[in-house]
């Protein structure tokens, strides 16, 4: 990040004293500067670092803002959307049938992932403990637990809805017309919180919100299911989903999350449901999907 450079001080006026007897007649010396003047001097002289440093970073910022806003422009005008039909709300997705060859999918992830970047060096470090992170952290455990969904961020109103998180959402019923739930969705969600202590849980009657929170979150979670369950059963798995890291930078957003899944509650890494990158942007107070950076897993 671009700091500003020390500044120089004002110059120190030393007046001349004579060395000896001088034959020629000394020059006359200016009339004395009344020290009420010379601090005035000073301080026009000399501007005031912090106000220079803050107005350089605020420069700084404009400049980034700008970049992401046109990656976001030129993103939206290589999309378009894919018809999933309307059996069992499957969402929408964002597509991008014109970039055929390698070349131009790479173009396009390195815009996305620039605005990523950007976000998360901007952002990196800003505090959590705000309205707009906590209304975030309810969109986003909202989707992974399968309860709603976030609209994705578009020009003009914003019509489309995402699709389900991981394997949250409703499948068709292949023997008769109707949906049947996810296969792998219980009646309660675990989710671990690291940058929280509290939350604003979904109101849904299924499935049932579960979250422990702090850096302590994970190990907390794993211990509870070892008493409840894999004490008793060592094959069960515990499955979870970490929310984390989240940074917000004025009206963008990156969230990560992961989906492990333990065997008896002691087992690190037996397995994985998968994970995602998302980007997301605040559009009149409502958090919106603009990308789904990267996924990976189930």
């Amino acid at each position: 990040m671009t700091w500003a450079g020390r500044l120089l001080g004002g110059l120190l006026l030393v007046p001349l004293a004579a060395a000896g007897a001088q034959r020629s007649a000394p020059r006359s010396a200016p009339p004395p500067v009344p020290r009420t003047a010379q601090g005035t001097a000073a301080v026009t002289a000399a501007p005031d670092r912090d106000a220079v440093a803050v107005a350089a970073l605020a420069a700084e910022a404009r400049e980034y803002a700008q970049r992401v806003t046109r990656w976001r422009r030129a993103y939206l005008a290589r999309a378009s959307w894919a018809d999933l039909g309307d059996r069992c709300n499957p969402g929408a997705l964002r597509v991008f049938t014109q970039d055929t060859t390698p070349a131009l999918q790479s173009a396009l992830q390195a815009m996305v992932e620039g605005m990523e970047r950007t976000i998360v060096l901007q952002g990196a470090g800003r505090s959590l403990a705000t309205p707009e992170a906590r209304a975030l952290l309810r969109v986003v455990v909202g989707w992974e637990a399968g309860i709603d969904r976030p609209r994705w961020d578009e020009d003009g109103t914003g019509v489309h809805r995402a699709v389900a998180a991981g394997l949250t959402g409703e499948v068709p019923d292949p023997t008769k017309p109707g949906c049947l739930p996810s296969p792998v969705m219980g009646d309660t969600v675990t989710f671990v919180v690291p940058g929280f202590s509290d939350m604003d849980f979904p109101k849904a009657p299924r499935p049932r919100v579960k979250a422990y929170f702090g850096p302590e979150g994970q190990q907390r979670a794993r211990d509870d299911f070892f008493t409840a369950v894999g004490s008793k059963h060592p094959d069960a798995d515990l499955s979870y989903v970490v929310v984390a890291p989240m940074v917000i930078w004025q009206d963008y957003a990156v969230v990560g999350v992961q989906r492990p899944r333990e065997r008896g509650g002691i087992a690190v890494g037996t397995a994985s449901n998968g994970g995602a990158a998302y980007l997301l942007r605040r559009v009149a107070g409502e958090w919106r999907l603009l990308s789904i950076v990267r996924s990976w897993g189930s």
